[in-house]
């Protein structure tokens, strides 16, 4: 578990045990993230106390660009002071919290989508292994789709074996949810409990790090599958091994698809395939839509009408 580094000024117990509350649920809480607090509580420091701590003009203040910034840095300092001013409201401070999605991180990267075939080489690979656990979370990852931090803070009681199902805790911007599993990943999950974790308290890690008060640091669980996708030859166009968020666009596009061939209207059924993937909004979930080729088919046809309307013929 990564330790607390210091604060200092007035609000240092308070951010203190905003750190110990989040390490207290399974959380890293990265020494980035530390010293994106501390650099806040600097600022907080040079102005007037007031009960809430933040307001709206000190929290836009604080998530502000900075000269010659990332967008993917501003980004992450947005998220942590989002996430501190929740924890303010949580414990009875009427602090401003910013709204989720104001700050973003322009994306370029284009995911690599993992077939079946390729998937369950993965597995095959990872089963020859002299670890077990990579196994199971290559299972988790592909059949639901989760976050790997989420499948890494997983407790044993999180599984519910009668209702087929998975509580995932206090996942990204603070949501929990429970989620559906198919029951042969059901059946494998008993199977995995059986064999490792007899006499288990529902409060333990399912998988547990070296330390057994923390879990595996998804960090070097992300390192290991990383690993065992280099060993399958399961790589991107550039050489490099996939990566293990790959695995959650290639379900989110899986579950498209068949919603496509089972004649189901996609914008109808996306708020349920964003509410089960845990995305903050449904516009995250229809990014999925640009990889589908139904969804290029149906541009494509789209045009044809318009091009026989504006230019004649049949839009050839």
């Amino acid at each position: 578990m990564t330790k607390i580094i210091g604060f200092k000024g007035a609000y240092a117990d308070l951010l203190h045990n905003y750190v110990a509350f989040r390490q207290s649920l399974g959380f890293a809480m990265p020494e980035s993230s530390q010293r994106t607090l501390r650099h806040m509580a600097e600022y907080l420091y040079t102005l007037p106390l007031i009960p809430d701590v933040i307001d709206r003009e000190r929290a836009e203040e604080i998530s502000a660009k900075r000269q010659q910034e990332s967008d993917r840095t501003r980004q992450s300092r947005y998220v942590v002071l989002r996430q501190f001013c929740l924890h303010l409201n949580r414990i009875g401070l009427k602090a401003y919290v910013p709204p989720p999605g104001l700050v973003r991180a322009r994306i370029d990267f284009v995911p690599r989508i993992v077939s079946e075939s390729e998937m369950a080489h993965i597995i095959a690979v990872a089963e020859k292994g002299t670890l077990q656990w990579p196994v199971m979370v290559l299972k988790i990852l592909w059949c639901t789709g989760i976050r790997i931090g989420e499948a890494a803070a997983l407790k044993v009681g999180d599984f519910h074996e009668k209702r087929c199902a998975l509580f995932i805790a206090h996942a990204k911007n603070d949501r929990s949810r429970i989620i559906p599993i198919h029951q042969s990943l059901a059946f494998d999950l008993s199977d995995y409990l059986l064999l490792h974790y007899v006499g288990a308290r529902p409060s333990d890690w399912l998988f547990p790090g070296n330390n057994p008060v923390a879990h595996h640091n998804k960090v070097a669980m992300g390192n290991r599958l990383r690993g065992i996708y280099r060993k399958a030859g399961i790589l991107t166009q550039i050489g490099n091994p996939i990566r293990t968020h790959d695995l959650r666009h290639s379900f989110a596009i899986r579950v498209l698809e068949n919603m496509v061939e089972c004649g189901q209207d996609i914008y109808v059924t996306l708020p349920y395939l964003s509410a089960y993937m845990g995305h903050a909004n449904i516009y995250d979930t229809e990014y999925y839509l640009r990889f589908l080729p139904s969804a290029h088919q149906s541009l494509i046809d789209c045009e044809q009408e318009v091009s026989r309307i504006v230019f004649g013929g049949d839009g050839a």
